[in-house]
């Protein structure tokens, strides 16, 4: 069950990842050319939103309401 919902909740992560990645790349300036720098503002906010969907998925069940 943990595997299974830390990969559901890192494809869902991707969405606001992607949403992220595109402003970070207007932000830069929207170079037509790719460099180095774009590394910063385009797959960190995609792969760091996918971590932290996968990190929620993988944490414990916690205390909810359970009876």
């Amino acid at each position: 069950m943990g595997v299974g919902r830390a990969l559901l909740f890192g494809c869902i992560g991707a969405i606001p990842g992607v949403v992220l990645a595109l402003i970070g790349w207007v932000i830069s300036g929207s170079p037509e050319e790719w460099g180095s720098e774009l590394f910063l503002a385009c797959y960190l906010p995609f792969f760091g939103c996918v971590a932290a969907g996968i990190a929620i998925g993988f944490r414990g069940e916690g205390s909810g309401a359970e009876g």
